[in-house]
């Protein structure tokens, strides 16, 4: 999955309501304790890895039905634990925060007539959020083998079940 998006995704098509396709979801993540565990509501699922298997890297498969026009989809996007998620998105977040307060403090500064010494946290902070795009690209490498077979696994499943239009 050679992609530049922080969180893959993919669609498949289906006819079918989302009791089944969510149902046939949850029964074969049911039959494959060892590997998979779930939760789930009517219109969505939340895939991972078992607790024992998962490593720092491992994806969460997030499985939702959509209705687009007169095509009912099925939505996936792989991410990173919902735990990892949130501290890619807090260190983010408290990147932009301190580009906004070293440009408003760089902007006074140059506003009052002093050296603007500020403005030299800017490309800092960008080289950072640089690094958290390659640090999720290379994640996303690594998990690569785990997304396809989880991939691979439910579309195996919906097509196996005629579930997929």
């Amino acid at each position: 999955m050679s992609t530049t998006q922080f969180r893959p995704t993919f669609s498949l098509p289906t006819k079918n309501s989302p009791l089944e396709v969510i149902g046939s979801v949850k029964r074969l993540v049911e039959s494959m304790p060892l590997e998979y565990q779930g939760q789930f509501t009517n219109e969505h699922a939340m895939i991972s890895i078992v607790d024992s298997k998962r490593h720092f890297w491992s994806p969460c498969l997030q499985l939702e039905l959509r209705q687009n026009d007169q095509q009912r989809e099925i939505f996936g996007r792989f991410s990173p634990h919902p735990s990892i998620w949130t501290a890619i998105m807090l260190t983010h977040l408290a990147i932009g925060i301190s580009l906004f307060f070293a440009l408003m403090v760089g902007v006074a500064q140059q506003l009052s007539g002093e050296s603007p010494w500020a403005y030299g946290v800017v490309p800092i902070g960008l080289l950072m959020a640089l690094g958290l795009w390659f640090i999720s690209q290379t994640g996303q490498r690594l998990a690569h083998q785990e997304m396809t077979q989880m991939r691979l696994c439910i579309e195996q499943d919906l097509a196996k079940n005629k579930l997929l239009s």
